[in-house]
């Protein structure tokens, strides 16, 4: 058998194969519109991959964890005690005196912890003036020390009042 033929009869079932997968490629993909649509218009809008997530499925990269956490079987929002947000604060508190400076991220890799659990504990810590921060948004550093709101009146802010060059040169 000549090589020519070998190649003619590789072409065509490599061709052959190709039809068939961009054959059940569209068949596939219409009956993900087809599923859609009919979902739609039954009153049900949330597309599939939302359904998928809240039976426990993963919508995306890292859905089912945070489905789990934060959501029960009845896909009810967990409320977390007062108990449980002070002994995360009394948690955060304790890595950050003895990581002073870190960020949000970090010490949420250090407590192995997501990052949204925190923020509430540190907002408490925050007000009861444990804690200070140095920075903003997310190039915030966490301190332990004095900081947050006082309990007594806010503190007004120093303003700055332009002075003539004529009052600057009398001082």
């Amino acid at each position: 058998m000549p090589k020519g033929d070998i190649h003619a009869q590789i072409d065509a079932r490599v061709q052959e194969f190709v039809t068939d997968l961009t054959a059940l490629i569209r068949e596939s993909a219409f009956d993900a519109v087809r599923e859609a649509i009919e979902g739609a218009s039954a009153g049900s809008a949330a597309p599939k991959r939302r359904a998928a997530a809240s039976a426990g499925g993963p919508a995306r990269k890292g859905a089912k964890k945070k489905a789990s956490r934060r959501r029960t079987k009845g896909g009810r929002r967990v409320r977390r005690t007062e108990e449980q947000i002070a002994a995360l604060g009394d948690a955060f508190l304790d890595y950050v005196k003895q990581n002073p400076g870190q960020r949000l991220e970090e010490i949420g890799v250090g407590l192995s912890m997501d990052t949204a659990d925190l923020k509430r504990p540190v907002t408490n810590l925050m007000e009861a003036g444990k804690l200070r921060t140095e920075g903003k948004k997310r190039g915030t550093r966490y301190f332990a020390g004095r900081g947050g709101a006082t309990t007594g009146a806010p503190r007004k802010k120093a303003s700055k009042k332009k002075v003539s060059r004529k009052k600057a040169a009398a001082r």
